[in-house]
């Protein structure tokens, strides 16, 4: 039978791939080390869950507006009030299933044929997807390691052309953990205003910065830049809840309007106890983020400490998130092996290590280590990758 044209144009997400290869070997019973995955190893906080069963037992089990549960998206919408000080209304608000979901909308409502979309690399692997899903052409905007992988305005201005309809962001960043600071994010804003783009900021990792860094996010530019700024987020990291399949966009009515229309005859809205379990999440007690953070935090600096031990491995250290992106071409060539996909697929083999590898999301040379697992667990990792490389 023949498939949809646009199917050649996509490439299935790498990341699920590892994670579907890393399960099938551990139904074998091999004892597979699965840095691959971008979600938490915590479970959803007992408040989160017995919300989800309430709204079972309270028969909340039929449609909901096609924007979501009114009380979630008054809380979404409180939230931002309450951290940035941006004020939008609830039906500035619509619910979507997972963080994932929000950004597809944005782009069905936003990309058509021939229009070109700025994306900053490395990039998280759906972003170019998603816009040429939508007819769209995707154009990178390379970072730099050296520049802790931050996106610059002024290097995304030189990409711009009559035909570019939109940049993304992803702060902080998967997989480079890069946060973009706020006055980076302000020259964004100029750009969008000077040169009539819009804006999407994928926040799906705010809650987790180190350091004490605080978040730095577009929605404190809202005032001038409503018309064209899209903000999307989940309750999937930072509540531990990425089966319940919760995120959101927030924008101005015309935009989620936009956007509705799409999900309308897509999912219609996502499952109505998991949102109710999501007003619990953001109205709730938020005592298990701050315990998150602080397991996140020792573990990112057991992962980086171990990571550059091995020889031939540079390793930043992230801001933001829970990936580690260390680059591997030094250790390639002193083992022979061609790229990092190579490298990746011989980790998972020899030393039963599940990485993502930097070509997923482009940035060959490198690979993603999720450190959403236990110390026990990273420890070892880190033990067969050293033995693999200085066999």
């Amino acid at each position: 039978m023949k498939m949809a044209d646009r199917l050649g144009l996509v490439k299935p997400s790498a990341t699920i791939a590892v994670k579907q290869e890393a399960d099938r070997l551990s139904a074998q019973g091999v004892d597979i080390i699965d840095f691959g995955p971008g979600e938490p190893d915590f479970n959803t906080p007992a408040n989160v869950k017995q919300a989800a069963h309430r709204a079972i037992d309270d028969n909340l089990s039929h449609y909901l507006p096609t924007l979501g549960l009114p009380a979630l998206r008054k809380a979404i919408a409180a939230r931002y009030l309450r951290r940035y000080g941006a004020e939008y209304s609830p039906d500035e608000v619509i619910v979507t299933c997972g963080g994932k979901n929000a950004l597809f909308l944005a782009a069905m409502a936003l990309v058509g044929p021939g229009d070109e979309v700025i994306i900053p690399s490395p990039y998280w692997v759906s972003f170019p997807e998603q816009v040429l899903l939508a007819g769209g052409r995707p154009v990178i905007l390379e970072t730099a390691q050296e520049d802790g992988f931050i996106a610059r305005a002024q290097a995304a201005e030189r990409l711009l052309t009559p035909a570019t309809r939109a940049i993304i962001l992803c702060s902080p960043s998967n997989p480079t953990g890069a946060v973009i600071p706020q006055d980076e994010l302000s020259r964004f804003a100029d750009l969008a205003l000077k040169r009539d783009v819009c804006l999407i900021l994928d926040e799906c990792y705010e809650a987790f910065l180190y350091d004490g860094l605080a978040h730095a996010t577009l929605a404190r530019e809202a005032g001038r830049l409503r018309d064209r700024l899209i903000l999307a987020g989940t309750l999937s990291k930072s509540y531990a809840m990425t089966g319940y399949r919760v995120g959101y966009g927030v924008a101005a009515r015309p935009l989620i309007a936009a956007m509705a229309v799409v999900q309308s005859h897509d999912c219609t809205h996502p499952t109505a106890a998991a949102q109710a379990a999501g007003v619990e999440a953001l109205d709730g007690p938020q005592d298990a983020l701050a315990a998150m953070l602080a397991e996140y935090s020792a573990r990112r600096d057991l992962i980086v400490s171990g990571l550059s031990t091995i020889p031939g491995v540079v390793c930043a250290r992230p801001a933001g998130a829970f990936y580690a992106f260390p680059s591997v071409t030094g250790l390639c060539r002193t083992l022979g092996v061609a790229d990092s996909m190579s490298l990746a697929q011989i980790l998972l083999k020899e030393a039963r290590i599940a990485t993502v590898p930097g070509e997923a999301f482009g940035a060959p040379g490198y690979l993603r280590f999720s450190y959403a697992l236990s110390a026990e667990r990273i420890s070892e990792g880190i033990r067969r990758f050293r033995a693999l490389a200085v066999r």
